[in-house]
């Protein structure tokens, strides 16, 4: 999950946060390739200096060994929506079935379900929407 968060559209300095936990979680789970990978985009927004110190420590002893410890779920160059059910990353042009009221998405399973995130709406159901018009006025 970790990883998935660091792909939010988020302000600077939260994405400076979970970039971080995200760089510390995975050094410490041996996976320096994808840990490598965080801390490039770390020290790309230009944390503070004792923050990037420990992030350029960090990155040295990960390129040594360019490897991941844990095969993963995650493709950091390929964009992605996350399954509001099982929380797997749904990645561009595979099937997706989403939520008509909050635009949640899920894999194609979950079709039919009331949606996870507003409880009220059915997964994939086709809908048309509230129409106005002012004859309702009249």
């Amino acid at each position: 999950m970790a990883a998935y968060f660091t792909h939010c559209n988020l302000q600077p300095v939260h994405m400076v946060l979970v970039l971080r936990t995200a760089l510390n979680l995975f050094f410490k789970l041996r996976n320096f390739k994808t840990a490598a990978s965080f801390a490039r985009r770390l020290l790309e927004l230009g944390p503070k200096p004792d923050v990037a110190q420990q992030t350029r420590k960090i990155l040295a002893a990960c390129e040594k060994t360019l490897t991941d410890a844990h095969q993963l779920n995650y493709d950091p160059h390929n964009p992605f929506d996350l399954c509001a059910a099982s929380f797997v990353p749904l990645y561009r042009g595979r099937p997706v079935e989403k939520c008509p009221l909050s635009g949640a998405c899920y894999c194609p399973p979950y079709k039919g379900q009331i949606c996870r995130v507003t409880q009220v709406t059915e997964i994939g159901k086709d809908v048309i929407g509230l129409r106005v018009s002012p004859l309702q006025f009249r």
